[in-house]
């Protein structure tokens, strides 16, 4: 999968603060997929009930919460943030928020998709496993097997993935069974860095053996460079699962997009998920020899976008062809991931065609 998960609330986000992108980004994603959660803070740091907030950026570079009560009223609360500060880590400033805000409020206001994100990996368990066979599912896309027990590894064969940790010396660097989040927690607080870690969607799972699909790429970073040299008996520890896809009811129609990065998450949910009576997808790869066929094609719809010479996360050909997309009339839901700007370019498209939040939920996997 990535380097970096925008929306994240495990894995800290630290953003230059003189990159206007960098802020655009981290606003666009919570007001978007964590709406949930700026309304809760809202509430806290207001004296109305509202009934929506957003994130806005104001003219002299300020963080404010936008609020509209249930009078219609709109009112303007400032963050306590300095935009400049080099040191500002956005992810664990808002969490401090959330954690302030249900203190407060209590049971009243229903748990946000963070804090249960958050309660999930407090219970979540680290897999120690090998690599038992690589093979190449397209030209830069290779699936890695790895054997371990998994059998308390629980599932719902949607788009969960786990967090890989992995060695970056080999020869002086071994994992064992007792290592732990915790563990890579540590080392990555130190100066010199002896593994690397990333999520990667799990594409196939068994109590013994697991298969992942890593993208190899120029920005596939320290993970996607043990990918390509991995072989059997290689190292790597397994945290987790997780997963994005929680659609809030039952939809007749699943609309999926993704660049490679997403594509194993959406095949899995398409094949396995059974909510559903129509699945329609759009994939990014560079051309027709780096399509990969569905094995399930009885109510899978698939458009396949090249992107020929652009790079990946840059070029607009899947938006522009989204953008030609008639969205259908019966009750679909859209889910996608890809680059993270790509993918912020491609939720404003859909705004602007009227579909809700609560009707899709796209998001940055990675980030270029």
């Amino acid at each position: 999968m990535i380097t970096i998960i925008i929306y994240d609330s495990i894995s800290f986000i630290k953003l230059p603060m003189n990159d206007s992108k960098e802020i655009t980004l981290f606003v666009d994603n919570y007001n978007s997929n964590h709406s949930d959660a700026v309304l809760l803070v809202a509430n806290y740091l207001s004296k109305d009930k509202n009934l929506s907030a957003e994130i806005i950026i104001s003219k002299n570079n300020q963080l404010n919460l936008k609020t509209i009560n249930k009078n219609k009223k709109e009112d303007y609360l400032v963050l306590d943030l300095d935009l400049n500060s080099k040191k500002l880590d956005f992810k664990t400033y808002f969490i401090g928020l959330i954690y302030q805000a249900r203190e407060k409020l209590g049971s009243g206001f229903p748990k946000t998709k963070i804090e249960k994100d958050i309660e999930k990996s407090l219970h979540s368990l680290s897999f120690y496993s090998e690599v038992n066979e690589t093979k190449f599912i397209s030209k830069n896309i290779k699936e890695i097997s790895f054997i371990g027990d998994f059998r308390k590894l629980e599932t719902q064969n949607n788009d969960e993935f786990l967090f890989v940790i992995v060695p970056l010396d080999k020869r002086k660097t071994f994992l064992d069974k007792e290592y732990s989040m915790e563990d890579y927690r540590k080392q990555m607080s130190e100066e010199k860095k002896i593994t690397a870690g990333a999520y990667y969607t799990i594409r196939n799972f068994s109590e013994d053996e697991i298969k992942m699909w890593f993208v190899l790429h120029s920005h596939s970073g320290n993970l996607g460079n043990w990918a390509e040299k991995a072989k059997t008996g290689d190292q790597a520890i397994l945290w987790g699962p997780r997963s994005m896809f929680s659609p809030s009811k039952r939809f007749d129609h699943l609309i999926l997009l993704a660049d490679e990065t997403g594509i194993p998450a959406m095949k899995t949910i398409c094949e396995n998920n059974k909510n559903f009576n129509k699945c329609t997808t759009f994939y990014e790869v560079i051309d027709k020899s780096f399509q990969i066929p569905t094995n399930k094609k009885n109510k899978i719809f698939e458009n396949w976008i090249h992107r020929e010479d652009d790079e990946p996360g840059e070029g607009d050909k899947l938006l522009e062809s989204l953008r030609a997309f008639v969205l259908p009339e019966d009750n679909f839901y859209i889910f996608g991931a890809g680059e993270a700007r790509q993918m912020m370019k491609i939720r404003k498209l859909f705004k602007e065609k009227g579909v809700s939040k609560d009707q899709m939920h796209i998001t940055g996997y990675w980030k270029k």
